[in-house]
């Protein structure tokens, strides 16, 4: 690695990723407003199939050590009553630094009125920290061995919801605890999300949705990206995207047939100190819908 690819590494993984006394963020991904289980384990009874989600992101192109993000979710309705079952598992490595988290969650939804429902979502899991600090070009015995160790976490989202809008509020990693006596040294810290998104029917073959994502977590200040996304003949969605990192997101989502969803995003920096450099992101997303019996309909998801 040159010496300015160290130095622009080290910017960005403080800027994005850490906040003082090393805390630990979640991931950022551009297609959220597809795969909100990620950050909300409500947002799993918003759905009448069965749901498999892979993610995988990778972020700061052309920089060694910058964050790969690899994501998997799952969820399914459980009865008649409106309850789901899921789990979700991410693993992110940066320089020699590997996070690997697994949950279980569970959400309920009731009816408020016949086309509002309001749901509740639990979440609860393990993370695994590695640091292959050996790796590391450093005279300091500190920084010089290998760790590991485990955190647990739980945390919780609401989602209040109809056919044209959806408002969800969530903290999927509210508390946690550390494992054993092992020296942790990342701090893990509550996450706070708000997504508010609604559904305008321009004619049958056009529907626009803007939607809205605020983020905060200790430290870091609020962040927030507004999204603004098209339908076009119920197959193909075309969004745009401006984080407030000052990057800007293009993103498309083709569906194939109805049970297969494939998305892809690019993200881009604005900022005059990262703009040039090879610092663009890339996200892909896979997802598949079914159902358990086979008179189950599969209808297009709007949110």
């Amino acid at each position: 690695m040159t010496a300015k690819k160290k130095i622009l590494l080290n910017l960005l993984v403080a800027a994005a990723c850490y906040v003082p006394a090393k805390a630990q963020q979640s991931p950022i991904y551009s297609q959220y407003m597809m795969n909100g289980v990620v950050i909300n384990p409500a947002y799993a009874s918003t759905d009448e199939s069965a749901s498999l989600t892979v993610v995988g992101r990778n972020q700061w192109v052309g920089v060694d050590g910058a964050p790969k993000t690899a994501t998997m979710s799952f969820y399914s309705p459980l009865n008649q009553r409106g309850t789901s079952l899921g789990f979700s598992a991410m693993r992110e490595s940066i320089t020699v630094q590997t996070r690997t988290d697994y949950n279980l969650l569970a959400a309920q939804k009731v009816s408020l009125s016949e086309t509002v429902q309001l749901a509740l979502g639990l979440q609860a899991g393990m993370s695994q920290y590695n640091e292959k600090n050996s790796e590391l070009t450093t005279t300091d015995p500190t920084f010089a061995s290998n760790l590991s160790y485990w955190k647990t976490q739980v945390g919780f989202g609401f989602a209040l919801f109809s056919e044209n809008f959806y408002l969800g509020l969530s903290a999927p990693a509210f508390k946690s605890f550390d494992m054993g006596n092992s020296v942790n040294k990342v701090k893990t810290i509550s996450h706070y999300y708000m997504q508010a998104a609604y559904a305008a029917r321009v004619n049958d073959d056009v529907l626009v949705k803007p939607s809205i994502l605020l983020r905060q977590a200790k430290g870091s200040g609020l962040q927030y990206d507004i999204n603004t996304s098209v339908l076009l003949k119920e197959v193909v969605w075309l969004g745009a995207s401006w984080r407030s990192e000052k990057t800007v997101t293009g993103l498309v989502q083709v569906r194939v047939g109805p049970y297969f969803q494939i998305g892809y995003s690019y993200d881009t920096p604005m900022s005059s100190n990262l703009k040039g450099a090879q610092t663009v992101s890339h996200e892909l997303m896979l997802n598949l819908r079914f159902g358990w019996s086979s008179d189950h309909e599969i209808l297009p998801r709007v949110f």
